[in-house]
């Protein structure tokens, strides 16, 4: 052995706690990257990040017990398992997003991933404090730098996929870059314990082609993702997008608009009118006042867009979580012409209350020629819009404002985090914001498809202390779609019925409401409702909701 190999493996604990705390950072974010993946194609973050993580974790402790059996040239060994592990990570979105794509049993795919990325991990920390041994003052010492920096890189790991990574670069890039992190940290070790590696050319060539395999994905990526994406769909998608909360898709054909979250239809163009025209007009025709709106949800601009129609309207605050999408109405050009250049309409403005933080605006610096030429002959041009990208449920426990009319626009509750957005306890802060008089109308499921979520939605808003009246419509792209009219205090519910049956005007253009379509849309067959009372109501510790939805949609 020649002189230079002491002095330099005097580093060696170092270098094994360097890599651990880089591996302790992929490896969190490769659990979390194949949780969101399964949320995207799934639609069931709790269930799927939960189920991954799970996996992993149990993978990792069968590797601890399997590396018991891992005996001589523990380097070559170790930097094998990085690479491996890179190679893995690397290609696991796209070989879990291609078996969705093939309709083969993706679920089955992307467990799998987890189990093997899991068990790597399980198998390179023992080996990692092996290795360590020969380099460490003592058993404590060294456990305590090779486990400590494993979990402070499982921190910062958490940090950046959170605020970072998920926010702007796409699941794809994430799983490639990862996937090339570790295989750059196994050449660090390889290069570092180079006079101890006894399979020097095979690594050699494995490192190689793994950074070239990976290098070359990681350019052209998302092109093959949006390619294996587009067969999902039957037109063209014209605009894709992950965001830090949900994936963003818009199709046009045929200027037929849709627009998905999660590979779930949120509107089509051809009879969005309809649902929109429901959510909105029936309480904004029978409110007293109209001056404040609040609109909870509705980033996409269509609900503001009827919203906009009533002259005596001014103030409208818009509530929605992801600045993507408001972002993405504001600015596409046929999202524009739809939802008829409502965020360019006014002067919007964002406001500070309470506690709740402004969101970012959603104006663009100059207002596009669209949106200038649909404006031309608009006459209700004098509403302060405020939109705010915060939780909604945040917001309205904060914010110190009443409002006159309130339109709740909510994906349907098949998840935990959406789920607190139709509980008992959202609904009571809910109504604390409501003025005298004040009307709100919820977007509540589909009272066939789904019953007992409809129920629920209807049981949960009267636990709250609301009143409410359920009504529903045909909407071709969804079928019978179900909302309700709620307040608090006020009149009887057969009052409010007799106040429907005498509106004899809607008092603003609409496309498909009239007073009939009204009147008829708050009557149901003789047992649609029977079920309310034996159904559990919605919390935020028991959402029964998604139980129910589960059941509905599976």
């Amino acid at each position: 052995m020649d002189q230079p190999l002491p002095n330099r493996l005097r580093h060696a604990s170092k270098i094994l706690s360097l890599s651990m705390l880089i591996m302790g950072m992929c490896g969190i974010i490769y659990e979390y990257n194949l949780g969101v993946l399964g949320n995207n194609l799934m639609g069931s973050s709790y269930e799927q990040i939960f189920v991954v993580i799970g996996i992993m974790m149990f993978a990792m402790g069968i590797g601890a017990v399997l590396q018991r059996r891992v005996v001589g040239h523990l380097v070559d060994r170790f930097i094998a398992i990085e690479f491996a592990l890179g190679f893995l990570g690397g290609i696991a979105t796209v070989v879990v997003y291609t078996a969705f794509v093939e309709t083969l049993s993706y679920s089955v795919v992307l467990f799998s991933f987890a189990f093997a990325i899991g068990l790597l991990i399980g198998l390179e920390i023992p080996l990692a404090i092996r290795i360590n041994t020969e380099f460490s003052r003592s058993l404590p010492v060294n456990l305590s730098d090779i486990l400590a920096m494993d979990y402070v890189g499982s921190l910062l790991g958490a940090i950046l996929f959170a605020y970072v990574l998920l926010a702007h670069v796409s699941i794809a890039r994430i799983g490639v870059a990862l996937g090339i992190v570790n295989t750059l940290l196994g050449l660090l070790v390889l290069v570092f314990f180079w006079p101890l590696v006894r399979r020097k050319r095979l690594l050699s060539v494995a490192c190689i082609l793994s950074l070239a395999t990976l290098g070359g994905s990681f350019s052209y990526i998302d092109g093959w993702m949006g390619q294996l994406e587009q067969r999902c769909f039957e037109d063209p998608i014209v605009y894709r997008e992950t965001t830090k909360y949900q994936h963003l898709i818009l199709t046009d054909r045929d200027e037929v608009l849709k627009f998905y979250i999660n590979g779930h239809l949120q509107f089509s163009s051809k009879d969005e009118a309809i649902y929109h025209e429901l959510l909105v007009h029936v309480p904004m025709a029978l409110a007293p006042h109209r001056e404040r709106v609040l609109i909870l949800g509705g980033g996409d601009g269509l609900a503001l867009r009827e919203v906009l129609k009533y002259g005596d309207v001014k103030s409208v605050t818009l509530v929605d979580i992801d600045p993507a999408v408001t972002r993405l109405a504001s600015s596409q050009a046929d999202l524009i012409r739809l939802n008829q250049a409502a965020f360019h309409d006014a002067r919007v403005c964002v406001l500070a209350a309470e506690g709740v933080a402004p969101g970012e605006r959603v104006t663009v610096t100059q207002s596009t020629k669209i949106a200038s030429q649909l404006l031309d002959d608009r006459e209700y041009e004098l509403a302060d819009i405020s939109v705010f990208n915060v939780d909604a449920d945040r917001f309205i426990r904060e914010i110190g404002e009443d409002y006159d009319v309130v339109i709740v626009d909510f994906p349907d509750p098949k998840t935990v985090e959406v789920a607190k957005l139709f509980s008992v306890e959202f609904y009571r802060s809910l109504a604390k914001k409501l003025a005298p008089g004040a009307l709100c109308s919820i977007q509540a499921s589909s009272p066939y498809a789904a019953r007992k979520v409809f129920l629920c939605i209807g049981k949960s808003l009267r636990t709250a202390g609301l009143t409410a009246l359920p009504y529903h419509d045909t909407v071709p792209s969804f079928g019978d779609w179900g909302w309700y009219l709620a307040w608090s205090g006020g009149p009887e519910p057969e009052a409010m019925r007799a106040r429907l049956r005498g509106v004899d005007r809607i008092p603003a253009p609409t496309t498909y409401l009239t007073p009939k379509v009204v009147a008829a849309a708050f009557v149901f067959g003789k047992s649609s409702l029977a079920e309310m009372d034996e159904l559990q109501a919605n919390t935020r510790m028991r959402p029964a909701v998604v139980r129910y939805y589960r059941q509905a949609w599976q």
